[in-house]
């Protein structure tokens, strides 16, 4: 509760006029985006469409419409059980939303045609476009340093060429840009933008899954300039929300008049995070839209690669968990930071790198091939990450006890004779997360060690490899 008081605080308090006349003349952030003439020109290019019978005609308006009918059917239905069971203030909220989608769904079997298409459009890019607010990040990120102070302490920014991070904030909006970064948790924004915020760059959208908008993280993530994509479910078990035309290209066209307007934009190609700890193949559906943007447009733009890597991986057991089949979708951001930052306070190393790659520039007329250009992306991400203790670690625990005769034991002195090089300190930290952890606990004589978790020290050891 004190959290959420915190944040209903600092959410009002951004809302000041002066504090936001004041952030908009001063700071790096400033409100470079009009929300409702984002959704207004988005929604004028579709009809647009729509009128030269173009992307958009009366077969996907019709099938879009269809297909949101069911879908608010569904939530309909879903939500009338649930307030069945509760009373209260819970009752009155359930009773709230059950009215205002029953709504919605009578006027929107009224409407046809282009009118339809409006209506929907505007719906989705209520939930697409950020609410960006500068003063909120501000308050926001003054606050994270002490609500996660021991995750923030740990970000260290770092560059692959010397001059790189200038020449990022040369570009970053003056021209489109694009951070490419590797997906490993859910908490991977905040490294980021902490990083980039630190050497002055402006924050970009952060492209982000619906499945980060839960409690509190639903109302302070459009503040904090992140665009919602809906990858789950919109009829349950059915079509995805990725399989409405309507919703694929009002999200599209949201993200095209941002690129034309040099808002800088971060996504993570592989999608979700990787299960198995490699970088996974990326999916090149943003890219190609890029492209797409490079030659309508004739402009150029820029592919700035990052390679974050932890020395304590947020959500490693559940990223394990969700391997082996279980959903791991579930919960708020704001709490599981809470609880890392409580992790990494009882922790001696938990460096997080941030490291930013030379700029890649695309130009019109010479696009290169889209899946040959986004895999070698992804191998140059994996180039610049850098290699932490337990990085290193995992592997040599894991390659010694392939090959030795107790698979599940080892000594130190077995792993500083496999590798003699190998700095000490950097071992006995290695040993120290993995030990804090449980993923190995001290044998029963001095300097040995059985592994517990053989699985989550190979999700480790995966971390600087591609799986493709």
């Amino acid at each position: 509760m004190k959290i959420d008081r915190a944040i209903d605080f600092l959410l009002s308090l951004s809302r000041s006029p002066l504090l936001l006349l004041l952030v908009n003349r001063l700071a790096v952030n400033k409100s470079r985006i009009d929300r409702q003439r984002l959704i207004a020109s988005v929604i004028k290019y579709l009809l647009v469409d729509y009128g030269r019978e173009g992307m958009l005609g009366d077969l996907t308006v019709f099938e879009a419409k269809n297909l949101q009918l069911m879908h608010d059917g569904l939530l309909l239905h879903r939500l009338k059980g649930r307030a069945q069971g509760v009373s209260g203030k819970r009752h009155e909220q359930l009773k709230s939303s059950i009215e205002n989608i029953q709504q919605r769904t009578d006027f929107l079997k009224k409407l046809e045609g282009p009118d339809t298409l409006r209506f929907l459009a505007n719906l989705y890019l209520e939930d697409i476009a950020p609410d960006f607010n500068p003063a909120f990040l501000i308050l926001f990120r003054a606050v994270g340093k002490r609500l996660f102070n021991h995750f923030v302490d740990s970000i260290r920014a770092v560059e692959t060429l010397p001059g790189t991070i200038n020449e990022v904030r040369r570009l970053v909006g003056n021209e489109p840009v694009f951070f490419i970064a590797n997906h490993i948790s859910n908490a991977d924004h905040l490294p980021i933008l902490f990083a980039l915020n630190r050497a002055g760059v402006i924050s970009p959208v952060v492209i982000a899954g619906s499945n980060l908008y839960r409690g509190i993280s639903r109302k302070i993530l459009p503040k904090l300039n992140v665009c919602q994509l809906k990858r789950d479910d919109m009829i349950e078990k059915k079509i995805k929300w990725l399989g409405n035309p309507l919703y694929i290209e009002t999200f599209k066209q949201h993200n095209q008049y941002m690129w034309l307007h040099n808002e800088p934009y971060l996504f993570y190609p592989e999608g979700g995070r990787s299960r198995s700890g490699k970088i996974l193949k990326p999916k090149v559906g943003i890219i190609k839209n890029i492209f797409e943007f490079v030659e309508k447009r004739d402009r150029s733009v820029y592919f700035v690669p990052i390679s974050l890597s932890y020395t304590c991986v947020p959500e490693d057991l559940a990223i394990e968990e969700s391997r082996k089949g279980v959903n791991i979708s579930y919960g708020d951001l704001i709490q599981q930071l809470v609880k890392l930052n409580r992790e990494y306070g009882s922790l001696q190393e938990t460096t997080t790198f941030v490291n930013l790659g030379q700029p890649l520039k695309i130009s019109p007329g010479e696009l290169p091939e889209l899946e040959d250009f986004s895999d070698q992306l992804m191998h140059r991400v994996r180039a610049g990450i850098c290699t932490t203790p337990t990085y290193e670690v995992a592997p040599m625990i894991i390659n010694l006890c392939a090959t030795g005769k107790e698979r599940y034991r080892f000594t130190l002195a077995d792993l500083k004779n496999a590798a003699p090089d190998y700095d000490f300190k950097r071992l006995n930290l290695g040993l120290e997360v993995f030990a804090a952890k449980k993923f190995i606990k001290p044998g029963t004589e001095p300097d040995t060690f059985e592994i517990v978790n053989h699985d989550l020290l190979k999700q480790y050891a995966n971390r600087t490899e591609c799986d493709f």
